[in-house]
């Protein structure tokens, strides 16, 4: 029986992000996904307008659901509603803690032009779900409004983990940094490439994390693996478009008939 991952994030209308992208990735590392929606969005790729919690009760019901119907072999939290939402996933994921994988993908920005989430998200985040996460996968931006930039903090708090993502810094190498407590951070480094703003990569980084987490693998070569992984399907987009435009991220082939 394949690994069965739970995924909690938004809907996106434009299919760029979200638990659309999460779906796929799960299928291509040979997981079944369990999507439950967290919040409703409404974007695309040239802005994100807004997010909407779906209601409390509805969360709590289909969260249940998805549970009850077998055990799950990891989790992976990306995209939530609002500060209340971030407050109950901590509190419903509670009795998987120790048990399997919690991936936390902690979205306050959007690749698409958008306003970003509150000082107040933040600091829900780091309050209430990020402690009890097995990794976190933010970048240069959600770490600084989460923690002040400083990892050591989150490691303090509770995570496992922190994949720290330079997938929006400078220079002519990405440098993922990899910390953990008690170990020596280590750096995953690759080629930056000249493709420009690309939607749903950190989605897809983070399931594909996830994904070979429910497969078994430590969090290190689920970090490494996926990496490469995502890295491959970049180099498949070619030089960046000159409407400067963000791009969907190439996931999936079509069959021939």
């Amino acid at each position: 029986m394949s690994p069965r991952l739970l995924l909690l994030g938004g809907i996106d209308p434009s299919g760029g992000a979200g638990l659309t992208v999460d779906a796929v990735v799960a299928a291509l590392h040979g997981c079944a996904a369990l999507p439950v929606v967290t919040a409703l969005t409404v974007q695309n790729r040239r802005r994100f307008h807004c997010r909407e919690p779906v209601p409390p009760a509805w969360l709590a019901a289909a969260l249940a659901a998805a549970l009850a119907d077998g055990a799950v072999d990891a989790v992976k939290v990306g995209m939530l509603g609002g500060e209340a939402t971030v407050a109950f996933v901590a509190s419903a994921l509670q009795p998987l803690v120790g048990r399997v994988p919690i991936v936390v993908d902690p979205v306050l920005v959007s690749t698409a032009d958008g306003p970003a989430a509150s000082a107040a998200m933040a600091a829900a985040y780091r309050e209430h779900l990020l402690p009890i996460a097995s990794l976190s996968l933010p970048n240069h931006a959600e770490a600084a409004a989460i923690w002040g930039g400083r990892i050591a903090a989150a490691l303090a708090s509770g995570c496992d983990g922190v994949l720290a993502k330079d997938g929006h810094g400078g220079g002519a190498m990405v440098d993922d940094v990899l910390w953990r407590r008690d170990a020596e951070p280590v750096h995953l480094r690759r080629p930056r490439l000249p493709v420009g703003r690309v939607r749903g990569t950190g989605c897809a980084l983070a399931t594909a994390v996830a994904a070979r987490l429910a497969g078994g693998a430590t969090i290190e070569d689920a970090c490494r693996r996926a990496g490469d992984w995502l890295h491959a399907r970049l180099q498949a987009l070619g030089p960046a478009p000159a409407d400067g435009l963000p791009r969907v991220l190439p996931l999936v082939t079509r069959t021939s008939t």
